[in-house]
């Protein structure tokens, strides 16, 4: 049985802790060591051997320093790692490290968070022996003398469409998740009565909404487990997507899968094209407002739609 590590020290977003339960359900053969600095995962990683630690999020590339030796020589006696939450640090093992998040890597200078990212992800990749992407698009972000794995692959399946009428869409105020637009977007097509699910998980949009917008036929929801939210995109049509940059954009395919159309920006994280895909101009909410009308009128009872999965068989060291 092979004798691996996972460091899943900084993984706190829900995409996060989604694929590191992917990782676990789809590799049930492995002897596991779990580190980890999140008391909200103790429920993911309480079935294998593991260890919290309270260290930094700055001082994570740094952590053989910072861990003591017993744990050190712990780590040092299995035959690989995988640092899931993008920074790695110096072990004497195989290595592989899970970059998820792209924003270092193309949009560097946007923040002091993401230059500092960006330069211990360069560390990462001089001292990784492998590098693991989800998508080709983040791949083309790794300097070409490091070894990237691509773990994220589509296959098209034929899904029935939904037959609902109302819009759906995720507010989030992250700069990335572009706050400002959403709300412009929202705001244009409440004025032309349509009826729209906004999913608000912290209830950011609350507030903009109670001050500025009373359309009846505009649906706000918080607190939403995954299940939950999946079953709010199932009651609507077409998700919308406004994020300038994604590593994979999972809603997407999420609500694709569930037989939504789709409205997404014209960005290189999302390259398919179908009868029921509509794209737009980023930022041109003339061109968005556009791209949901023309998602109502598409009359067709299926649609082939790409499905996302990930392959995790790593062929261990």
């Amino acid at each position: 049985m092979t004798r691996v590590v996972l460091n899943v020290c900084g993984i706190k977003s829900k995409g996060g802790i989604t694929v590191l339960n992917n990782f676990l359900k789809n590799n049930s053969n492995l002897d596991l060591y779990i580190i980890y600095d999140n008391l909200d995962l103790e429920n993911h990683v309480s079935r294998y051997k593991n260890q919290f630690i309270r260290v930094p999020r700055f001082c994570h590339p740094f952590l053989n320093f910072f861990i003591n030796k017993n744990l050190k020589e712990t780590i040092n006696s299995y035959e690989n790692i995988i640092h899931f939450g993008n920074l790695a640090f110096k072990t004497k093992i195989y290595s592989y490290t899970f970059i998820q998040n792209i924003l270092p890597l193309v949009e560097p200078t946007s923040s002091l968070r993401n230059f500092l990212l960006r330069i211990f992800y360069s560390y990462s990749f001089r001292i990784s022996d492998e590098i693991i992407v989800q998508q080709e698009h983040v791949a083309k972000r790794i300097p070409k003398n490091v070894k990237v794995k691509i773990i994220g692959s589509v296959n098209f399946s034929n899904i029935s469409k939904s037959k609902n009428s109302s819009f759906v869409i995720i507010y989030e105020n992250i700069k990335n998740k572009n706050p400002n637009f959403t709300f412009e977007l929202i705001n244009e097509l409440s004025k032309l009565d349509y009826k729209i699910n906004v999913i608000d998980p912290e209830d950011d949009f609350s507030n903009l909404y109670n001050k500025n917008l009373l359309n009846k036929k505009l649906n706000v929801f918080s607190n939403l487990n995954h299940s939950e939210l999946l079953n709010t995109f199932k009651e609507s049509l077409t998700y919308i997507h406004t994020s300038k940059h994604e590593t994979v954009g999972l809603p997407i395919y999420e609500a694709l899968a569930n037989g939504l159309s789709v409205v997404v920006p014209n960005q290189e994280y999302f390259k398919f094209d179908t009868d029921n895909i509509y794209k737009y101009k980023l930022n041109d909410l003339n061109s968005a407002v556009e791209a949901c009308k023309n998602s109502l009128i598409n009359d067709s009872e299926t649609a082939s739609v790409p499905i996302y999965y990930e392959d995790w068989n790593l062929n261990f060291q």
